[in-house]
Formats: C-alpha cells, sequence, structure tokens
C-alpha cells in the first residue's frame, strides 16, 4: 500500500496514540509482569548491601559473594501477591472446607498408623499428644506431600527486600537462612517451600528450623522435607518449647448471650482470667485446672453471622505455629477428626475379630 496525500500527518498522529497508550499502561502495575510495588531497586540494593556487610560482620560471611547474589536477584510479583492474599484472609466457613476433606482426614488416620511409634515416642519425650502432631502436618502440607515450590532464597529474597509491611521479618529469616543453609551444606537455590520461604514436611521457616528441628531418629542430620521421623520429633518439639501443656483445655464451642458478647476478642493473646469469665456466667468445667487465662474468637458463618469457641492456652500455642486464630481452629478440628476415624476403625476391627 503506497502512502498518499496526508498519511504523514497520520502517522505521527498514531505515534502519538500509541505512546500516550504505552504511558497509561506503564501507570497501572497489573499490566507489568515483572512489576513490583513500594520499593525501588535503587533503595532495595541499598538494603541488600547493608544486609551483606551486616552479614560478613556478624557471621564472617563473604560481603561481596552475598551482595553480587541478592542483587542479580529479581523480586516476583507472584509472592508479593500470595502473601497479600492468604487463605486466613477467607471467611471461616470457608477456610475450614480446605481442611476438613474426607481425603485428608482418612490420609490422617493412614500417616498415624504408618508412624505409629514414632507418634508415640514424641508424645513421651515431649508431651504433646498425636493428634496435634498429625493435624498440623496435616493442614500445612497433606502429610508431606505438598511442601511448596518456591526457591527459599527467592522467597526470602522478594519479601525481605520489596514488602515493606513485614521486610524486617523477612530479612531476619533471610540471615537464619543463610546460616542454616551453611550449617546443613546446601546450596542456597537447591532449597523449595512456600512463598513465604517455610519448609519441609511442617513447612518450619528458617529460624524454625534452627531453633526447634532435632535429630529425632539420631541419624546425625536434621531433615525435615523427607524424614517423617525428624519431622514429628521437631513439631512436638516446638510445641513444647512454647508450652504446650498435656491434657491441657484447647478450644470448645460457647453459645454467648449479648451481655456476654463483649468478651469475644480479636488478638490472639489471652489476656482474660478464668474469674473474670466465671463472674460473666461462662461455663468454665471442662477448663479448669487445664488453662490459666482463657478467650473467646469469633468465627464466620456462611449467613454471615458468628459463632462462638473459648479457647485455652494450648489454643494460643497453635497460634504460635501460624499467627491466625482460624488456622488453630482448623488444625484442632482436624486433628479430632482424624482421631475420631482412627478410634472407630480400631473398634471395627476389633469386633470383626472377636466374631
Amino acid at each position: 500500500m503506497f502512502c498518499k496525500t496526508g498519511c504523514k500527518d497520520m502517522n505521527s498522529m498514531i505515534r502519538k496514540k500509541i505512546l500516550a497508550g504505552i504511558s497509561i499502561l506503564a501507570s497501572f502495575p497489573l499490566f507489568a509482569a515483572d512489576y513490583v510495588p513500594l520499593v525501588s531497586n535503587q533503595q532495595a540494593e541499598k538494603e541488600i548491601k547493608a544486609f551483606a556487610q551486616d552479614m560478613a560482620k556478624k557471621h564472617q560471611f563473604d560481603q561481596k559473594q552475598i551482595f553480587e547474589k541478592l542483587s542479580s536477584m529479581q523480586p516476583r510479583q507472584d509472592i508479593i501477591e500470595r502473601i497479600s492474599k492468604p487463605a486466613e484472609s477467607m471467611p471461616w466457613h470457608r477456610y475450614r472446607k480446605i481442611w476438613m476433606k474426607d481425603k485428608r482426614i482418612n490420609d490422617g488416620v493412614a500417616f498415624w498408623q504408618q508412624h505409629a511409634e514414632t507418634l508415640a515416642k514424641a508424645e513421651a519425650v515431649y508431651g504433646v499428644e498425636q493428634s496435634i502432631i498429625v493435624g498440623i502436618i496435616g493442614v500445612e502440607t497433606f502429610y508431606g506431600r505438598i511442601q511448596g515450590t518456591f526457591p527459599v532464597i527467592e522467597a526470602l529474597h522478594t519479601l525481605g527486600f520489596y514488602y515493606p509491611k513485614r521486610s524486617k521479618f523477612f530479612r531476619s529469616e533471610l540471615e537464619q537462612y543463610y546460616l542454616l543453609a551453611n550449617e546443613q551444606k546446601w546450596e542456597l537455590d537447591e532449597i523449595n517451600g512456600s512463598y513465604a520461604g517455610a519448609m519441609g514436611m511442617g513447612q518450619f521457616i528458617s529460624s524454625s528450623y534452627r531453633h526447634y528441628g532435632v535429630d529425632f531418629n539420631q541419624d546425625g542430620k536434621i531433615n525435615l522435607f523427607s524424614d517423617p521421623v525428624d519431622m514429628i520429633g521437631s513439631v512436638a518439639n516446638y510445641f513444647s518449647r512454647h508450652k504446650w501443656r498435656k491434657g491441657g483445655f484447647v478450644v470448645q464451642p460457647v453459645v454467648l448471650q449479648d451481655n456476654q458478647k463483649s468478651l469475644v476478642q480479636s488478638q490472639l493473646a489471652l489476656s482474660h482470667s478464668l474469674n473474670k469469665f466465671e463472674s460473666a456466667g461462662i461455663n468454665l468445667d471442662q477448663v479448669k485446672g487445664k488453662s490459666d487465662k482463657v478467650g473467646i474468637f469469633p468465627f464466620e458463618l456462611t449467613d454471615g453471622s458468628n459463632e462462638h469457641w473459648l479457647a485455652g492456652d494450648n489454643f494460643y500455642v497453635i497460634t504460635r505455629y501460624n499467627r491466625s486464630s482460624m488456622y488453630a481452629l482448623a488444625v484442632f478440628q482436624l486433628s479430632q477428626a482424624i482421631s475420631e476415624k482412627k478410634n472407630a476403625l480400631q473398634k471395627s476391627e476389633a469386633q470383626l475379630l472377636s466374631e
């Protein structure tokens, strides 16, 4: 096609419209695949430099090597998006359905049966009920099957330098990951985990791996990725170190009168004494002697109303694993469902043998 009179002006106009369109698109992060909001590359590089200096000063790591490694990496938008919309942001009635499926319950029974000896040993050593250990591993990774596909170094780099809301925490975890990788003789790039950098069958973050991971089978290494013995012992150790009380009160549903609804709380720490709740008319028969403090948490139902659960010290311990009341209740309910199913199967088998 040959250009006729006015084509030059038309081409100029088209170019201007295209450039204007590009300018508009560039102003919206949604259209930039590699765009990560909130922090410029220049600011991130400055903080990476400070991190590398700190690692060299505190731990005698190679400053240049750390800087070159981290400054060459690109932040991942998918990680920012995932952490901005965690499962715990959905209402309870939807969140609960994720975990309380027949397959997860049945597989929990199978996991318990397969590792019965190790679970019994962990309960004896650490004083943590077997059902809770199984429930944690069931919620975290479906008994080790879903451990995450994000390179841990990439997750911690992105969140440590490009996610200001929690950058201090994730930068600390990046420090712990360097130390952990050095201790375990890992290559930094070889370990995968969750979008938040949690690892293994129990999804331990780096600091937890270092501080609570145990060599429960005494083979000379702590393997929380493919060794269920070490993982079971490590989960039990974590709970024990966070003051889990064997046989202690965890949580139970409670129906509140209008004058009792002021006791409902949103913060996770339990600050109410048993006396205060008894004075308000809350029945604590199942709690006395099994918890020092209590709290009441709301959980949203399908119709928008809330059901309420009375929680004790052990419930709070579960929230130390994941800072969410919904997570803690999901772990508890899954552990109960698995335990009930296991007991029912044992009873049925015993009846068959007796016939």
